[in-house]
């Protein structure tokens, strides 16, 4: 046994050159395909950490569709005996009070009160200072933007100084701006001790919320209160673990599994490249080796001894070079978002896949030629007279299957893009021998004689060729349609967020909006318009499977604001109006798990009740994940009796000038301002910054490619060492030689370039016509990605060619023609 792994490793290194490449492109394939597990599994976790801080270990929570509501209304949860834990919050806006001179909106905050800091259902992580119920706690972001640390003091104007006794980490709770452009339209967020913010604003005995922790489910508790509390002003809900309201990074998952798998995919096919080429290489040696007795069985077990050999080596390095990979791929994806988050790098489990999928994968697209090696005839030499006549039907068919599955551009279904993909493969030979004639006139002015030559010896194994240069294009292609979709993104999104938003900026209160402060909004000379926005939040419900959720419940009618899009608007009006019913944003009703016609179970200020869900459509508010109702039904039936919120119209681009008046207007009420363009930038920063990562995932999927360039250039300068010998001897120059290698690089990389251009152009067009995408992704090519694509593409296919020329240009006379 020990001798057949001898023998098999001997195999595989006797030519290194090509040991080495196929070794490092199994290795860069696993390397990606690990980091971008790991990356996964990390992002998760990051949400999930924020998720659970900003949760800590309440069960539930007792909420006011008032700002606040007198603390005696809770005094029987905080006597129950079941109650382990309370968290008393009052929240009020303020403003900074800075040496430095800065707009109303800049310094706006929004000061949490809490009756204990250190409570077990708050989470701090404390970075400098203590949490000593005395100070006010800042986020890192803040200090840093303030200049403040531990010991300086807090000024806010018309309330109060305080010390600053603890400066933490990121957390929902408290996020904040890091930069003063953000600060214009984002307030800071601080923390202070519920009695100081409670003497501040005389707000004596008021919060806004109340967190319990209980013993067992707590169910009894929840209902007795829930029914005791019907018709008042609180409710309770249950605490839900559902950050999906303030991030939708659904579209990023799947950008991991699609970089992984495409880099697994590009690094198996040059693997199955490679044992097929070698294989065919090697018949008359399995032919001698079964007819000195060996088996069908034993000759595929060699080739299957070799596969495992490399995909061990290749593993074993690929999998810790792809964590630190992804390490630094964490660090460049979340420097995209807006705060300032904190990782542990979750490799464990991403690590036992990736050397599973690293060690299956390679062997799964070696298995055809691995069985063909064992299919040997010991008769091979009766086999070559038909091999002309066999490699053209095969061509025929490769050549007709392709033209059909091409023919799926005109299907719109997923399966298409991977019919289209495997299409293209298959017509590859097609294509590079259509640009070889085309080119072949460029290429004898720049090498002479060995251009013509290049051409040529590319025709004698065009499938080999086409193959190389088609794992080049659909790189390429696939890498264009992710920077077509990250650049059309944005634009899709504000034309969602502008059809769907309700006006032109959105204002929120922490009192009720008064009929004299809509009559001042209007006096306004730049304000057309102003409705009333009523929000349920936050209201719990249940999936179709039973688990819990969190979103808002917004209020529509036929006349108010426009906040969803659908064809059928009109007949949805009528359905809300018909019956207490919700329509859900598409992200929503995807969660949901039911059916138009079913109903949904909420837990409501009226106590929990079903209502049918009467449609699903498109929204920007909170990405899709949100529900709407009648206004008189969220009223009446709902039990939300209150709107915090207005939706102004604005005549010109007067955002910035109205924001400020507001907070000087309105300031001593006033919680948020937000424009249709602050939504916009908030929506699409994020995106905006992940094409640098698709440049760089370009680059690095055409690397991995070129690599499979230079294996290929290897194996075909092996096959004609006699030819390459007989050449020299009639009087080619190494140069010559180099030339000729160089050329055929050129041809190989420029092949793919085109095919990978034109493929990615087909897939970015077939997108933007796809009813499944609704006109989301825009037909607009991504200018930066193709013009970097056909730079790398050509640049590292020629270093490829460089690489295989000096081993051409190094071979002796006399040796390659003894090889003939």
């Amino acid at each position: 046994m020990l001798n057949i792994w001898r023998i098999s490793w001997r195999n595989i290194t006797q030519n290194k050159k090509r040991f080495f490449f196929t070794l490092l492109a199994m290795i860069l394939g696993t390397s990606f395909l690990t980091s971008m597990l790991v990356a996964d599994k990390t992002t998760k976790d990051v949400f999930d950490y924020y998720e659970q801080m900003y949760v800590a270990n309440a069960d539930y929570w007792v909420l006011s569709d008032e700002h606040t509501y007198p603390e005696k209304l809770i005094s029987s949860i905080q006597k129950d005996s079941a109650v382990t834990h309370t968290l008393l919050a009052l929240d009020k806006q303020a403003f900074f009070e800075l040496d430095d001179d800065h707009s109303l909106n800049e310094r706006s905050v929004r000061i949490t009160g809490v009756n204990d800091q250190n409570s077990p259902l708050l989470k701090l992580p404390v970075i400098e200072g203590s949490l000593d119920n005395k100070g006010i706690i800042l986020p890192e972001a803040a200090a840093k933007l303030l200049g403040k640390g531990v010991g300086d003091t807090v000024r806010f104007t018309d309330m109060g100084e305080a010390k600053i006794s603890a400066v933490v980490e990121y957390t929902q709770l408290l996020a904040s701006p890091s930069d003063w452009e953000s600060a214009e339209s984002t307030s800071f967020r601080v923390m202070a001790p519920l009695e100081m913010l409670r003497e501040w604003t005389g707000k004596n005995d008021e919060i806004s919320y109340m967190r319990f922790q209980v013993e067992g489910d707590g169910t009894d508790l929840f209902r007795s209160f829930q029914q005791a509390s019907v018709g008042s002003d609180v409710y309770i809900e249950p605490v839900v673990a559902d950050d999906l309201q303030s991030n939708d990074i659904s579209g990023l998952y799947t950008f991991f599994y699609l970089i992984a798998g495409l880099s697994i995919f590009i690094s198996g096919f040059i693997v199955f490249n490679v044992i097929y080429t070698s294989v065919i290489e090697r018949k008359k040696e399995f032919a001698i080796m079964k007819s000195l007795g060996y088996t069908q069985g034993s000759v595929s077990k060699l080739i299957l001894i070799e596969m495992l050999l490399l995909a061990w080596l290749s593993t074993a390095v690929g999998v810790p070079l792809g964590i630190w990979l992804g390490d630094l791929f964490m660090q460049a994806l979340l420097s995209v978002f807006e705060f300032d988050m904190v990782y542990t790098l979750n490799w464990k489990l991403p690590m036992l896949l990736a050397i599973v999928i690293g060690l299956l994968i390679p062997v799964i697209f070696s298995l055809f030629p691995i069985y063909n090696a064992g299919k040997t005839s010991i008769l091979l030499a009766l086999k070559i007279a038909n091999q002309t006549s066999a490699s053209s039907r095969r061509h025929f068919l490769r050549t007709a299957v392709g033209a059909v599955l091409l023919a799926f551009v005109f299907v719109d279904h997923p399966v298409s893009y991977m019919a289209i993909l495997i299409g293209v493969i298959l017509l590859f030979p097609l294509l590079l021998s259509g640009l070889s004639k085309l080119v072949t006139p460029i290429l004898k002015y720049l090498f002479n004689y060995a251009g013509i030559m290049a051409v040529k010896n590319l025709s004698q194994q065009i499938n080999r060729n086409a193959n190389t240069a088609a794992i080049l294009a659909i790189g390429i292609s696939i890498i264009l349609l992710l920077g077509a979709a990250v650049e059309s993104a944005p634009k899709g999104y504000e034309k969602e967020i502008r059809g769907t938003y309700g006006g032109d900026m959105r204002v929120t209160s922490e009192t009720p909006w008064s009929s004299e402060d809509r009559a001042k909004l209007l006096s306004y000379d730049d304000v057309a318009d102003v409705e009333t926005l009523t929000e349920a939040t936050p209201i719990t419900w249940k999936t179709k499977k039973g688990r819990s959720r969190q979103f808002s419940v917004l209020s529509v009618s036929e006349k108010g604001p426009s906040l969803f899009a659908d064809p059928r608007e009109k007949d949805l009006y009528k359905k809300l109006k018909q019956e207490p019913s919700v329509l859900l944003g598409n992200r929503a009703f995807d969660e949901w798990g039911g059916e138009v016609g079913q109903s949904i179970l909420m837990n409501t200020p009226n106590g929990e009740q079903h209502f049918k869900v009467a449609g699903v459509v498109k929204t920007s508010h909170y990405s899709g994940y949100v529900a709407f109702m009648d206004e008189e039904y969220l009223h009446n039936d709902f039990g939300w009796t209150t709107s915090f919120d207005l939706l102004l119209t604005i005549n010109s681009e007067a955002g910035d000038s109205i924001r400020e008046r507001l907070w000087s207007d309105f300031g001593d009420h006033l919680s948020k301002v937000q424009t249709v363009e602050d939504e916009i930038a908030s929506t699409t920063s994020a995106i905006s910054g992940m094409n640098d990562l698709i440049l760089v995932m370009l680059f690095l999927i055409i690397s991995l490619a070129s690599i499979g360039t230079a294996n290929t250039l290897l194996m075909n300068i092996l096959e004609r060492v006699s030819e390459m010998g007989t050449m020299r001897a009639l009087g080619f120059t190494k140069r010559q030689v180099s030339s000729m290698i160089l050329a055929e690089g050129m041809l190989i990389g420029l092949s793919g370039v085109v095919g990978g251009v034109a493929t990615g152009v087909i897939l970015v067009y077939i997108t933007s016509k796809s009813q499944l995408m609704e006109g989301f992704v825009s037909f607009q090519l991504p200018l930066d990605n193709i013009i970097l694509a056909m730079i790398a593409g050509v640049s590292l296919s020629l270093c490829a060619a460089w690489i295989s020329s000096k081993s051409a240009s190094k071979m002796d006379i006399q040796s390659s023609l003894k090889e003939g």
